[in-house]
């Protein structure tokens, strides 16, 4: 049995954590608890709450720290009532990061001063430097 908890380390998200593994060896069950904090991974695989807890590859929680009970229902194979909650703090991080790995960065060129020679990169193109362009300008 594989148990991912997706997260990216908030106190939900490690408490969720805490709890599944807590509960895997008290049922003294061969099970994997396996954190799951990559970004990119939490959206591909469609993610909008955190924490979310995956087990054997099916959603069982998200937006909450599940109870107990709900943990080794999952663990034994039981029938649980699957909750969502508000999402925590993670969620808007989350959707802040997929939206910055999603924009093209900006260029930088390298350019050479016509004024003194120097080599500088800036991510825009022109043709003096910033002390040169202060000086012509006074």
């Amino acid at each position: 049995m594989k148990i991912e908890v997706f997260g990216v380390g908030c106190a939900k998200c490690r408490a969720t954590k805490k709890l599944i593994e807590r509960a895997v060896r008290d049922l003294q069950t061969d099970a994997e608890v396996v954190a799951v904090s990559d970004i990119n991974e939490i959206v591909d695989r469609g993610v909008m709450v955190t924490p979310a807890v995956f087990v054997d590859g099916e959603l069982k929680s998200t937006g909450r720290v599940p109870s107990k009970g709900d943990v080794e229902g999952w663990i034994s194979g039981r029938a649980v009532n699957n909750k969502t909650e508000a999402p925590c703090a993670c969620l808007y991080y989350l959707q802040e990061q997929a939206k910055m790995s999603k924009k093209k960065p900006y260029p930088l060129y390298k350019v050479t001063c016509k004024g003194c020679g120097k080599e500088f990169s800036g991510n825009v193109q022109k043709d003096y430097c910033f002390d040169c362009e202060k000086k012509r300008g006074e």
